[in-house]
């Protein structure tokens, strides 16, 4: 009966994990701005294993002597820089030790008997029997060992395997912040459930079907884009019956570490991949705020255009009057009109720094000149009494960058209006600092 529980259990969680994982996938793309398909970032993994398992005698024994040989083979796919899925399949070898007397009130052998599995009780201190004495000798079939205080006992070898679902992340993008196409190295911490399948080995161990919870790292040293060598340690834990013995443990457990070659197909990566939909939407505003901008100025200089023409119409009519002397000046240089700023904040984005940089320039190259910033908020948001504290907070951090390029603070005046004045016609463009030469 436990065998069918253990089994609906996991087909169970088998029916379930994958769609569930799906539709986290889909709630994981939404927040991401660079979209990928969902034929990429798939994975291939296979390579052998060394295996230990630690039930509740096998420290008599030293771990070198219980090492046994396995391998490992699994299937991923990365939703994201940071998180993904795997199916993983381990299974081998393992060894343990059993002593012939039970050490514990209670504990008890698990003994094939005529192709059945069955349970013989020695009870406290009682020797075993079973397979291993034959009409009170000692069954030449079985090599008895010493444990390290000479304790009499048996070698516990037998075959296992145990699918697992997993959930990956990997902890190097996670710490940096974002995923890099070229990276040598990788650490992915997993986690997961499966089952546990201890396979008959003729004598001490029967068919058994139990959970299994499973955690590790795995490091990739990444060969090329597609290619890794990767090494796991893993760690498995289960029930105590696993190994074929029971005593007062609450649980048997096992490591692997493996070592072998992954391979990832359409393996796409992006410093972008991090960018959220809102964050590309405000970018997205930006722009058309910028092209409405630079729409307005070009309507700005077309007049400043149509005045110069008829300027210059004026003055090809006079010349046939009088000849007037034209004095043709430098060019004087121009300052950057303003610092925009985003939404309910006062702090200067880094596209913005040229135009500060423009402002330092023409004072160094002025000895005399001197500036006035005043700032603005836009009406639509907050209120008058909370922006008129912004426009103060805007105007004071660009005099405040201003002076920490080295130019003296009596040449910079302040001024802030707060949303009392809008200079421009459009809401959006009124949150900033509009910078002039003071007169």
């Amino acid at each position: 009966m436990k065998k069918v529980i253990n089994l609906l259990v996991v087909l169970v969680l088998l029916t379930f994990a994958f769609p569930a994982l799906a539709q986290d996938e889909e709630r994981s793309l939404s927040e991401i701005a660079l979209r990928k398909t969902h034929s990429d970032n798939w994975y291939v993994s296979l390579g052998p294993s060394l295996n230990i398992l630690f039930a509740e005698q096998d420290g008599l024994k030293s771990a070198g002597s219980r090492m046994k040989f396995g391998g490992e083979f699994s299937v991923g796919k990365w939703f994201n820089p940071n998180t993904g899925i795997s199916f993983n399949i381990m299974g081998g070898g393992l060894r343990g030790f059993n002593e012939l007397r039970t050490p514990y009130e209670g504990g008890y052998y698990t003994l094939p008997d005529n192709g059945h599995s069955n349970i013989h009780d020695g009870g406290f201190g009682v020797p075993m029997g079973g397979p291993f004495y034959e009409n009170g000798k000692w069954n030449s079939k079985y090599t008895e060992v010493k444990g390290k205080n000479g304790e009499r006992g048996f070698w516990q070898d037998f075959k296992y395997v145990v699918p697992t679902i997993d959930i990956m992340a990997n902890l190097t993008n996670l710490f940096r912040g974002y995923a890099v196409e070229r990276s040598w190295f990788e650490l992915v911490a997993f986690g997961g459930l499966g089952v546990n399948i201890a396979l008959d080995n003729g004598s001490t161990t029967p068919d058994f079907y139990f959970l299994a919870a499973r955690m590790g790292l795995r490091a990739n040293f990444n060969v090329n884009k597609n290619v890794a060598i990767y090494l796991e340690p893993t760690a498995y834990a289960t029930d105590p019956e696993f190994d074929g013995y029971k005593g007062t443990a609450i649980g048997d457990a096992y490591t692997s570490l493996s070592l072998g070659v992954q391979y990832t197909f359409n393996r796409r990566v992006s410093s972008f991949e991090k960018l959220t939909i809102d964050e590309l939407d405000r970018l997205n505003r930006r722009v058309n705020e910028n092209r409405d901008l630079i729409e307005n100025h070009q309507d700005i200089l077309e007049r400043q255009q149509k005045l110069l023409d008829k300027l210059g119409n004026s003055l090809s009519s006079a010349q046939t009057e009088k000849t007037i002397p034209i004095i043709h000046n430098e060019a004087s240089k121009v300052l950057p009109e303003y610092v925009r700023f985003a939404l309910n904040s006062y702090t200067i984005e880094k596209s913005e720094y040229s135009k500060i940089n423009g402002v330092v320039d023409f004072l160094k190259s002025n000895p005399t000149a001197r500036i006035l910033l005043v700032g603005y908020a836009d009406r639509k948001t907050g209120n008058p009494t909370y922006n008129y504290n912004l426009s103060k907070k805007r105007v004071d951090a660009v005099a405040n960058e201003i002076k920490r390029f080295g130019v003296d603070g009596n040449r910079v005046f302040i001024e802030w209006k707060g949303d009392k004045e809008q200079p421009f016609t459009a809401n959006e463009w009124n949150r900033v600092v509009i910078m002039v030469e003071r007169k």
